[in-house]
Formats: structure tokens, sequence, C-alpha cells
């Protein structure tokens, strides 16, 4: 195994032309898997309270929920950053939550840098950012536009990234998740940031790609109706356990 890998790692990697490959995880033995296939930096989602604890409104996470799962992946991670989000609730509540949330995050989770998601409130939660150094941790800022629409081309969202992203690095970032904008967009801030620029809907033009395990692998429910031919291991587990279970009422386990 090679060595833990920090922040700057990630940054180095980008400065020699190496992409950096990113997977969201929510528990030990996905992240023990993800550690395994070569991941460079796992991050533990707030999208955990939707995709395994059921929530309907995101800011229902709590950050006391955040670090059960944080610790969780910490404990598998041998070689990969770990980053632990910060919960979208409390990232509304100001910097000064942010900055005890952080306090936590590091304390508690031993995380080496903390995601907080700002976009399209880039202006009115910038605080937050400098909130999480200030408490002395990295800081990992979501930016760029929601998921669900179309990817975002023109001229305005070009100029609001570009503004966006340089002031991020200014404030002392370690890296960015960039969200939902065209390739072109992808290529342009990538070229002329220093800090490693990342995302999910992305190619490589980008300095690297971040996906989401569950979604990856198709551990959801929704996904045992996938007609497209694409990996679901909730089929897998469905399939086992309707036999299973099925033996079980026939008498014949």
């Amino acid at each position: 195994m090679a060595d833990k890998l920090i922040p700057a790692d990630l940054q180095r990697m980008k400065r020699e032309g190496r992409k950096i490959a990113a997977g969201v995880a929510y528990d030990f033995p996905m992240a023990k898997i993800c550690e395994r296939a070569g991941v460079d930096l796992l991050s533990v989602g707030d999208s955990v309270g939707r995709a395994l604890l059921g929530q309907d409104n995101v800011d229902d996470f709590t950050v006391d929920e955040m670090l059960v799962f944080g610790r969780a992946v910490g404990r598998a991670a041998e070689h990969a950053v770990v980053s632990v989000d910060m919960p979208t609730a409390t990232c509304k509540a100001g910097p000064k939550a942010v900055m005890e949330a952080t306090r936590r995050i590091k304390a508690e989770a031993h995380a080496d840098m903390t995601k907080v998601d700002i976009r399209t409130m880039e202006e009115q939660l910038f605080d937050d950012v400098r909130a999480v150094i200030e408490a002395g941790l990295a800081v990992y800022p979501q930016m760029g536009f929601q998921v669900g629409e179309p990817a975002h081309s023109d001229s305005a969202a070009h100029d609001h990234v570009m503004k966006w992203a340089h002031a991020l690095e200014d404030a002392g970032a370690s890296l960015i998740d960039l969200t939902n904008v065209s390739h072109e967009i992808y290529g342009e801030v990538s070229k002329t940031l220093r800090i490693p620029v990342i995302g999910g809907q992305t190619g490589p033009e980008a300095d690297g790609r971040i996906y989401v395990m569950a979604a990856l692998v198709g551990y959801r429910p929704d996904a045992l109706d996938r007609t497209d031919g694409a990996p679901t291991a909730a089929r897998l587990i469905y399939d086992l356990a309707e036999k299973a279970f099925a033996n079980v009422h026939a008498g014949a386990w």
C-alpha cells in the first residue's frame, strides 16, 4: 500500500499531469473496496441522508449523523484523502456554525478536509469557505449548478464559474468540485487554476472525475428496474435474497 495521501498530494498530481480518481462512499466496506481499486480521494457525501437513511429533505441531515459515516470511511482509508461533507443545513446556518462543525469533523472523524456545497449561492455562502480554513481544515468547495438540468454553457455561466473558481483558489481552497457545466468550461477552469478541478459529469479535460459509488454499482432500489444493461448490485442482492427467503418459506434452507 502506498503512503497516505494528503490534500497537497492531489495538487501535486495536477502539477504532474496525473488525473485524480475520486469516489463518494458512505461506509467502511465500500470505502475499503475503493481503496483496493485505486481511489485517490474518498468523499463522504451528505447525500448519504437520502441514499441510506431515507431522508426526503437534505436539510434534515445533521453533523452528528455525518460523523458516524465519516468515521467509518476514515477507518478504511489507508491511502486516499478523506473528505467529509459539511451538511447543507450547517452551511446555511452561517460561518460560526460551519466553524464549530469543522472542528468536530477534524477531531472526531479525523478527516483530511471537508466539502462545502455553495452551488448557486457562491456569494451568500463564500464566508463558509473561509470559516473552514480558519478552523484548521482543508476546504473542498462544490460550486457551479445543480444536477438535473442541461449543462450550463453560455457566457453568463462561464463568467460566473470563472469568477468564483478563482476567488475560491485565492481564498485557499485545496480543490474544487465543479458541477453541471459544459466540457469547455471545465477545461478552461482546469487550465487556469493551480488547484485541481474535478466533477461528476466531466471528461478528461478536468483534473479528475468523482463517482457516487452507490449509483455506479446500482446499489439503490430503483436500480432493480433498470433495462439499460448497466451493472446493478441491487439485482444481485435481490436475486440472492429472493431465493433465500423462498427457501425459508418452503422449509428448505
